[in-house]
């Protein structure tokens, strides 16, 4: 591209001036911003942040040599997905584990960066030759309302507070970076000078794409700004450019292949797992876009969410806002068009919203609608409406009272704005006060219900959870056809934790059915069987997951004790030995410890039921088989401990040894392999050995 180099030597004031200018403004962006996203570092983890984060064990980094790192930039998939945001999250992994204050601190201080340079970007802009005479003197002000208006936008809360959508917001810092260093090229003289800052902006560029995907997109909105802002919109230059339009068509379609398949796009494969075709997609998106502008315009922290719940456009007429929220972008985008050559400034922040949503609102079969996609594409449209309060106060200058009044409404806005981030971000503080909101915003989307389900069981609520994977059935409406599983599964676990098996076997009948290759609902279903004391049928659907190649150690673990409640003892012990080698689930120790004391080989049963002590301290069976087998091989001392310990359960429960046998009896686990019979007639013989225990 060519272009007057003499036009831009003077289109900033002088350096060092011009860095005292950006102190205040930049330090005034700082406090907002801090004020804002203090309570944003009590977030927990959320959503997504399990998959790529929690449960990432590529991203578990124990050290920084290369074969560590290099393991990183396969994220969650298995595959070379978003390199430099994985790798972002390891280093975090090695510096603070799984504390979720250092991932906090890297988003707001990624947030805190992109405020700066897109403040920057900004008042660089507006002393561009073609918008200087408008604009300069009011550059800084309409940069400092731009930024802060939007970096306190609740809109964005998610982008920073979600520590995996660090995605989102580290490519939208890295984008403005390198938009910001390609209009410092532009617009430096000196050759070297320019090629330090284009080489800047080409790795800034690079690093954006190494981070999220719709960075591509990034050619074509620094092709706009040089156009539309830098060598104006004219018929000679939009002639003489057309090879660099091919240029980055061509860009676009070889990254389109590089990290999509678009082919499969097309022919509605992609989508097979979804509940809307590639039509209703680009149906429904203009209203989802329309939504988006709503939530800025309007930001009450009640409208938003971290699922929203959108009817999908079926058809032009259903509902009937689909034509005009497509009409209302044919005209946005026309209008852009319109404007390049008379107001630039305005056409460039129009189409910069537009181009930045393709990706992710067009044909890629991504769920509908989140909120943090709008972080990098709303940053032009806040310097549209810093543009027009300023061209207001301007008009009224004379008008002290409007001006007045002007000023306070920004203040409040800016205020309100932030005060709605502070509440939105006191959301993420549990996952259940984030669901249980998201569920009364969203009631009609299953995957609220689902998640909010999830929060229960964590917190051992059965009975709220059970209600909530009823309310995630009953609206069946889910994101993906895959999402049908979690609801169904989530239920049955808990009918076992209620202690209503058939009912929980019924529940993971459905969610086997609806995915056959999860092996956890069979093996649920099995264990409701073994709770039912249908030993041979829970031990052929056992066996049945592990002729299907799936060989885990909660799988192994259940299998022990169906066999040790059949009495094929030397295979229970077998399927026990291979838990332990597979991590040491408790209750293969305890099938171990038991078959080796009926063996006589009572050293080898003390060490294994020593070892399930170790893992349930507060287990009664544990203390009573140690009991038994210090009078076995007449171990005073063994016996001491385990009646000590049996006293001090019973005294720390403030239990009577009737209320105590009850407690035995009923174990939650349903696993106790040593007492098959009622406890309470070895009563006597355990008051009796405790007793003697304590005289001892």
């Amino acid at each position: 591209m060519t272009v007057n180099e003499n036009a831009f030597t003077s289109c900033t004031p002088d350096q060092t001036r011009c860095r005292r200018t950006h102190c205040v403004p930049l330090f005034l962006l700082f406090i907002l911003l801090a004020v804002s996203y203090a309570n944003s570092f009590k977030g927990t983890w959320v959503f997504d942040d399990y998959l790529n984060i929690t449960e990432n064990t590529r991203l578990h980094l124990e050290s920084l040599d290369w074969e560590s790192i290099k393991g990183t930039f396969y994220g969650a998939r298995g595959k070379i997905n978003r390199p430099l945001a994985y790798l972002s999250f390891g280093i975090n992994h090695y510096f603070h584990g799984l504390d979720e204050f250092g991932y906090h601190l890297v988003n707001f201080i990624v947030h805190c960066l992109a405020t700066v340079f897109l403040y920057l970007f900004i008042f660089r802009t507006l002393h561009l030759p073609m918008l200087r005479e408008r604009y300069s003197d009011r550059a800084g002000s309409i940069a400092l309302l731009a930024s802060a208006l939007w970096a306190t936008s609740p809109i964005h809360v998610t982008a920073v507070t979600v520590i995996v959508q660090r995605m989102a917001s580290m490519c939208a810092m890295f984008f403005i970076m390198s938009m910001y260093f390609y209009l410092l090229g532009r617009t430096t003289p000196g050759l070297y000078r320019k090629i330090g800052w284009f080489v800047l902006s080409a790795v800034s560029g690079a690093a954006a794409l190494a981070t999220k995907e719709n960075a591509v997109m990034l050619p074509v909105a620094l092709y706009m700004l040089d156009l539309l802002l830098i060598q104006g919109a004219t018929k000679e230059n939009l002639k003489r450019h057309l090879p660099w339009l091919g240029a980055i068509f061509l860009f676009l379609v070889v990254m389109a292949f590089v990290f999509t398949n678009p082919l499969a796009y097309l022919s509605g494969t992609a989508y097979e797992n979804r509940y809307f075709t590639l039509r209703e997609r680009l149906l429904t998106q203009p209203r989802i876009l329309v939504h988006y502008l709503s939530l800025m315009l309007y930001p009450m922290t009640d409208r938003f969410a971290l699922v929203h719940e959108i009817e999908i456009s079926r058809s032009l007429l259903s509902p009937w806002t689909t034509i005009p929220a497509i009409l209302f972008w044919a005209v946005w985008t026309a209008l852009g068009l319109f404007l390049a050559k008379r107001r630039p400034l305005a056409a460039f922040c129009l189409l910069f919203f537009v181009v930045n949503h393709l990706t992710e609102s067009t044909f890629i079969p991504l769920e509908l609608v989140f909120e943090h996609r709008n972080y990098l594409p709303s940053m032009t449209l806040f310097l549209l409406v810093a543009v027009a309060v300023m061209a207001l106060l301007r008009d009224f200058s004379e008008k002290r009272l409007i001006r007045g009044l002007a000023c306070a409404i920004i203040v409040v806005t800016v205020a309100g704005q932030g005060y709605s981030v502070i509440q939105y971000n006191m959301l993420f503080e549990h996952p259940l006060f984030l669901w249980y909101h998201n569920a009364e915003k969203a009631p009609g989307m299953s995957r609220v219900h689902t998640n909010l389900a999830q929060a229960y069981i964590e917190l051992g609520l059965y009975e709220e959870a059970k209600k909530a994977c009823l309310a995630s059935i009953e609206a069946n409406r889910y994101q993906r056809k895959d999402l049908r599983y979690p609801p169904l599964f989530n239920l049955g676990f808990c009918y076992l934790q209620t202690g209503e098996p058939r009912k929980a076997i019924e529940a993971l009948d459905r969610a086997y059915a609806v995915d056959p290759s999860r092996w956890p609902a069979a093996l649920e279903i099995a264990r409701a069987l073994y709770y039912l004391g249908e030993y041979e049928d829970a031990r052929a659907v056992i066996e049945e997951i592990l002729e299907a190649g799936y060989d885990h150690v909660r799988i192994r673990s259940l299998h022990c004790l169906v066999l040790f409640r059949l009495e094929e003892y030397d295979a229970a012990a077998e399927s026990a030995r291979k838990a332990v080698e597979g991590g040491g689930d408790p209750a293969a120790y305890k099938v171990l410890g038991e078959v080796h004391a009926m063996k006589g080989e009572y050293d080898e049963a003390v060490a294994m039921w020593e070892t399930f002590s170790e893992k349930r301290p507060r287990s009664l069976e544990a203390q009573f088989a140690l009991l038994r087998l210090g009078r076995l091989r007449g171990d005073d001392g063994l016996m001491r401990r385990a009646a000590v310990r049996i006293l001090f359960l019973k005294s720390e429960e403030n239990l009577s040894w009737e209320d105590m046998f009850d407690t035995f009896t009923a174990d939650p686990d349903r696993d106790n392999v040593v007492f098959r019979g009622d406890p309470r007639e070895m009563k006597p013989l355990v008051v009796k050995a405790v007793n003697e225990a304590v005289v001892m």
